[in-house]
């Protein structure tokens, strides 16, 4: 058996062992408190990350007083597992519409342009340096960003397809966002179909659906929409559609619609 000496050492350095982890929680937990109260609101985190992560260490606080250092492992390692799927759901992919037929053809899909976009992106990437080789977080990441789409008003046209509740109000509408791209020396429309609630007013009411949008509203100013990137829906209004355009696999699912007079303004405020 150990001598008292040496079980007095061992003791010891599993009361130390404690204390360090105990410190390391709780300076973690100032961080994450003293970032959430941040004056800047687009610095700040926000407060389901400060809900999850003090719960997350006072849990492991706890589990390591009552000796059960394998349950703060457990709470530790999954926090640590999900990060980067949150990071990169809170995040937005910037796209200019002119270029982005130019950049991906219309057989594309989703996964492959949220990830071109995401590396050229502003304020994004931050974390990608800590990544092997050429992996980035959206690489690792369980979720999807969000999109940011930057067109025209000259460039949206209406797809003639609504959605209406169970009562006939009409709840969505159906647009087609035009970007050109060169083949053969010929120009050629790709079309993306966003998905936007009728509560933004993009499309007027009882606007001629024939013109693009500059003409239907009178609005100059080119839009931003704030998107989702979902399946594109299946039916018969969606397949003639396809067959009349070059439309893009997927629509945007969009959540919030925003006019800005040039697209580098939106850099002062990206996530």
């Amino acid at each position: 058996s150990p001598s008292p000496c040496l079980q007095q050492t061992m003791v010891l350095k599993s009361v130390l062992g404690d204390y360090a982890s105990l410190a390391m929680i709780g300076i973690a937990l100032v961080a994450i408190l003293a970032n959430s109260t941040s004056i800047d609101p687009d610095d700040s985190i926000p407060w389901e990350v400060t809900l999850c992560g003090t719960c997350a260490l006072s849990v492991s606080a706890v589990a390591i007083l009552a000796k059960k250092p394998e349950v703060a492992y457990f709470v530790m390692g999954t926090l640590t597992l999900l990060a980067p799927s949150y990071y990169v759901w809170y995040r937005n992919v910037d796209i200019h519409n002119w270029t982005f037929g130019t950049r991906y053809g219309v057989k594309t899909s989703a996964a492959e342009i949220l990830t071109g976009y995401w590396e050229s992106t502003p304020n994004v990437t931050r974390f990608d340096a800590l990544m092997p080789g050429p992996l980035t977080l959206a690489h690792i990441s369980f979720a999807k960003p969000s999109v940011r789409l930057f067109a025209n008003a000259t460039e949206i046209f209406h797809s003639g397809i609504e959605l209406r509740d169970e009562a006939g109000v009409k709840t969505h509408d159906y647009l087609l966002v035009q970007s050109p791209r060169k083949v053969k020396k010929e120009v050629a429309a790709l079309m993306t179909l966003i998905k936007v609630p009728t509560t933004f007013e993009v499309w007027p009411a009882n606007a001629d659906t024939t013109m693009d949008l500059q003409i239907a509203s009178g609005i100059v100013m080119p839009h931003l929409f704030s998107a989702r990137v979902l399946p594109l829906e299946k039916g018969a209004a969606v397949n003639k559609l396809m067959e009349k355009h070059s439309l893009r696999p997927f629509l945007f699912d969009v959540f919030e619609v925003d006019h800005k007079p040039n697209m580098w303004d939106m850099y002062d405020e990206s996530r």
